[in-house]
């Protein structure tokens, strides 16, 4: 991922968004992000997964509260939660990849 100064952006404004078109740009202020700017293509892209990822959280959800009121439940210990952490992140990689 770029980044550059809102000076830098703001002196060579058309460089700017043609990096943008490429890959993330992040705008720094003073050396603190202040922005992300993405293309058209890469902002629907991160909706569409964001919705994808809202539609499958909730359809997990919905199936853990079946298996719990049939009786399927599992402890809720650090295994479990190491279990989860290491799936979420593989799913990440899938996706951001």
């Amino acid at each position: 991922m770029k980044t550059i100064s809102a000076k830098e952006a703001k002196n060579s404004f058309g460089a700017f968004l043609d990096s943008a078109q490429r890959e993330p740009v992040m705008v720094t202020k003073r050396d603190r992000p202040v922005g992300m700017f993405f293309s058209m293509h890469d902002l629907n892209t991160l909706l569409n997964v964001g919705d994808a990822f809202k539609k499958e959280i909730y359809e997990k959800v919905a199936a853990g509260i079946d298996a719990a009121d049939a009786g399927r439940v599992r402890e809720c210990n650090t295994e479990l939660a190491e279990e989860l952490k290491s799936k979420l992140r593989a799913k990440l990689a899938t996706v951001t990849n």
